[in-house]
């Protein structure tokens, strides 16, 4: 494959220069600030740097702008993924797919059936942060009302609302990665499919298991009665969720899908909910807001709730084209290269996202970071985008202090003793580590 050729040492001028974005970084975390300051002063640290080894001004302005038009198409498709969020809500789909998915409930494999279900509509709708906050606090209810052990109720929805953001086409971390690798989402999503099958079994057989190891509970099955009492259920409210599956399995353009579901469902809160579209418009907007506090599970969604992965994304972004030209990167992306001829190429990636991960806190920007580095140890695009998906996508939610763990673990109120349970999360980069092979992927 071919490498360009990296700088051996780390200069002074790229220890300073990151040594203050670090620095930035965990200020922001450590004082509670939004991490969007801390990488709007990375871009000021990597243009001072360019500068510093001669390239005009001009051409660091025409740079950033670059790399933000890079990844220009997954800005719109963060757009359409959370004004779908806030509609299905308001439509009454998310409240039917979660009454329907409940009443499936075995009570002799709960712990099973929340990984299960978790997955499931995490995958459909491609947010953890929207499942865990409808789907699975509705879990965690129950199984706390019952009397099972909390840890693997945790575990399981934990691991279960990262499956959609795996492989979800409706995940924005998907997309990303599609933007990152230059590789199509329904292509991705089929291969993610065919090399999960095995993890994703072996973690249904440890859920069943941690399953019987619980004595048998009845469950309350009233716990979504309020859905039922103030949504009207029917075919109609299921049709935006049926024309994401059908576009997906016509392989037609994921933006088109989104967008035909949004027309939908707004239909369906407009004609079966009551809702006025200004109400409707607003719900696209600003997300769901709960008319009653029994339906607050349901609060969110709408492009409000994307504002915040979209700043971060195309700040990030910014910095690629700059990194090339200025080489600020180039002597650990060879430590990178180094690594990966020594270990194989995805342990290498696992690593390198792990440690992004525990830097940055984030998901989004940890994967950003993790292809940056990674790009010279797999040619293949598309393995490249596997790698990302089966390593630091998941990772991210291993560290206590990560914000894709900390959201679910104060929605749930769960402490990070849930981690070790959540054995999707280990199982598939572990799977990836034990089948990599080595040097020929160079």
């Amino acid at each position: 494959m071919p490498v360009r050729h990296h700088q051996r040492h780390v200069t002074p001028g790229q220890l300073i220069t990151l040594g203050l974005f670090i620095g930035g970084l965990i200020f922001c975390i450590a004082a509670g600030h939004s991490l969007l300051f801390a990488l709007a002063f990375g871009a000021l640290c990597f243009s001072a740097h360019a500068r510093s080894v001669g390239i005009p001004l001009p051409e660091v302005g025409r740079l950033l702008v670059k790399g933000v038009s890079r990844i220009a198409n997954i800005l719109i498709i963060f757009l359409l993924i959370g004004m779908l969020t806030g509609v299905w809500r308001l439509s009454g789909t998310i409240p039917f797919l979660i009454d329907w998915a409940l009443s499936l409930i075995d009570p002799t494999f709960f712990i099973l059936w929340c990984f299960l279900l978790c997955a499931g509509l995490s995958t459909l709708i491609g947010t953890a942060f929207g499942t865990v906050s409808t789907l699975g606090v509705i879990c965690m209810l129950m199984g706390h009302t019952a009397g099972f052990n909390e840890l693997y109720v945790g575990g399981a929805i934990l691991s279960g609302v990262y499956v959609g953001d795996r492989c979800s086409p409706m995940s924005s971390s998907a997309a990303l990665v599609c933007a990152l690798t230059h590789t199509d989402i329904y292509g991705n999503f089929r291969r993610l499919l065919q090399d999960g099958f095995i993890p994703f079994m072996l973690v249904c057989i440890g859920y069943a298991l941690l399953s019987l190891l619980e004595p048998v509970h009845s469950i309350d099955t009233d716990a979504t009665a309020p859905l039922r009492e103030n949504f009207a259920f029917g075919f109609w409210v299921l049709l935006p969720a049926l024309i994401v599956l059908g576009f997906g399995i016509l392989r037609i353009d994921v933006k088109k899908a989104m967008a035909m579901s949004i027309a939908c469902a707004a239909g369906a809160a407009f004609f079966l909910q009551g809702a006025d579209l200004v109400f409707i418009g607003r719900t696209m907007l600003l997300g769901y807001r709960a008319p009653q506090d029994c339906l607050a599970m349901l609060n969110g969604g709408g492009i409000a709730s994307m504002a915040n992965v979209i700043g971060i994304v195309a700040i990030s972004s910014s910095y690629s084209a700059l990194f090339e030209k200025s080489g600020l990167l180039d002597s650990f992306e060879g430590a990178v290269v180094w690594l990966a001829r020594r270990i194989g190429s995805f342990r290498a990636t696992a690593i390198v996202g792990l440690l992004s991960t525990g830097l940055a806190c984030n998901q989004t920007l940890s994967i950003i970071i993790t292809h940056q580095l990674c790009l010279h140890v797999q040619a293949n695009r598309r393995e490249m985008a596997m790698y990302l998906e089966n390593s630091v996508v998941l990772l991210s939610a291993v560290l206590p202090w990560s914000i894709a763990f900390s959201m679910v673990s104060l929605t749930l109120q769960q402490s990070a003793a849930i981690i070790p349970f959540a054995l999707y999360l280990w199982l598939v980069p572990l799977y990836w580590c034990v089948r990599s092979r080595r040097a020929h992927q160079y």
